[in-house]
């Protein structure tokens, strides 16, 4: 931190890539006539080669000598019955081609398109209960690749709150509050502004009749604007605000833009390093490279906690879930795998066992002669995630 200030203030950048994989078919051009976007893997990860590569990280690193971070948040692009724009529909397809990437730095969450009733590849959904994929999605990631993610952001950041209100039994962090000075006054959620939630750097908790308004829920919504669209390009203004206000307020400040894999993010990239750089010089403030959850875990001075999860065989073939301490969850996220392939979600009920000194929380699972593995994911009230996969 030398030349810097002993204020305490500092900027925890999160750079969000809504990561969705080639997109083809009719999609939008440019003015001069040439594809917005990339339609297959090989141009996507050659482009993406350059800002993961080691020497990239290395020049690009923070104030504190940390190497540059991207947080991939992946989506699956499955229960749609069109595909208009050609999307591979695979499970774990973005994930692994973003995986074979240099991306050990990086951070790994969960990108969301909510199906339409109609189904339809290229349309957005502003009904939470239009589609239940996303079980699939999240069992398929925790069985298969035996991940489960932290933080979320919504499919063209459209929520209604109905997925507020899952989230909240569900997820702590949403990166999804995409306000900005573009924003602006519509009842119309397929506008994609967010022009009722707080506008200023850094996260709110939201109010249970209103995901746009701060309330006592206990998830976090933290602000991510464009970095460069259509609709919003991240100023040297907006950038001086974090830094401005991490200065006079002696604290740490989240400043959260993204972008997507399959536009070439290389020159929007060098070019928010550029405002960050200038802006710290100017408030003689320090920026760092941050992940998603450990942004927030650094402003709310939270200590983290990974939960064990235990699995006890008991007679009868039932299956005792045991989890050491309070999760976030309502019901765990409980995954069986047939010997067809497919992958069930199972709700589970937990209850307290205060007397017991090896675990506090415990549910119970009955196994089908069919199941073939169980994967069981949480994560802690500190937003850290548990995982356990074990052949049945």
């Amino acid at each position: 931190m030398g030349g810097f200030s002993k204020n305490k203030g500092q900027v925890l950048v999160v750079h969000c890539v809504d990561t969705e994989g080639p997109i083809g078919g009719n999609v939008r051009r440019r003015s001069d006539g040439s594809k917005e976007f990339m339609d297959n893997w090989d141009d996507i990860k050659l482009s993406l080669s350059d800002i993961t590569s080691d020497r990239f990280r290395f020049d690009a690193r923070d104030s504190f000598g940390n190497y540059f971070v991207l947080n991939w948040f992946i989506m699956d692009f499955m229960g749609f019955k069109t595909n208009p724009k050609n999307r591979i529909e695979k499970y774990n397809d973005t994930y692994d081609n973003i995986k074979s990437l240099r991306t050990d730095y990086d951070h790994f969450y969960w990108h969301y398109h909510q199906p339409p009733k109609n189904g339809i590849g290229d349309q957005w959904s502003d009904d939470w209960d239009s589609s239940d994929i996303h079980y699939q999605i999240l069992g398929n990631r925790l069985i298969e690749r035996g991940d489960f993610p932290e933080a979320f952001r919504a499919g063209g950041t459209v929520e209604d709150n109905k997925c507020s209100l899952w989230l909240e039994d569900n997820l702590m962090i949403d990166y999804s509050n995409r306000v900005s000075y573009t924003s602006v006054k519509t009842d119309d959620i397929f506008d994609f502004n967010w022009f009722h939630a707080p506008r200023h750097w850094g996260y709110y908790h939201p109010n249970r009749k209103d995901l746009f308004s701060p309330g006592k829920m206990r998830r976090y919504i933290v602000r991510s604007v464009d970095l460069r669209s259509r609709l919003h390009e991240l100023q040297q203004w907006e950038v001086d605000e974090a830094f401005g206000y991490a200065r006079q307020n002696n604290c740490p400040v989240i400043l959260s833009y993204f972008s997507h894999d399959h536009r070439d993010m290389r020159d929007e990239t060098y070019y928010s390093i550029k405002l960050l750089r200038e802006a710290s010089r100017r408030f003689g403030i320090p920026f760092k490279w941050s992940g998603a959850k450990e942004a927030i875990q650094i402003c709310e001075n939270i200590r983290p906690i990974e939960i064990k999860i235990e699995l006890e065989r008991w007679s009868n073939n039932r299956l005792m879930i045991t989890f050491r301490d309070q999760i976030f969850q309502k019901n765990p996220f409980v995954f069986t795998k047939k010997s067809s392939g497919d992958i069930v979600y199972h709700k589970l009920n937990l209850e307290v066992c205060p007397a017991c000194p090896y675990y506090l929380l415990r549910c119970f699972f009955k196994p089908e002669e069919d199941d073939v593995k169980i994967g069981i994911a949480c994560t802690s009230m500190t937003g850290d995630k548990s995982v356990l996969v074990e052949e049945l």
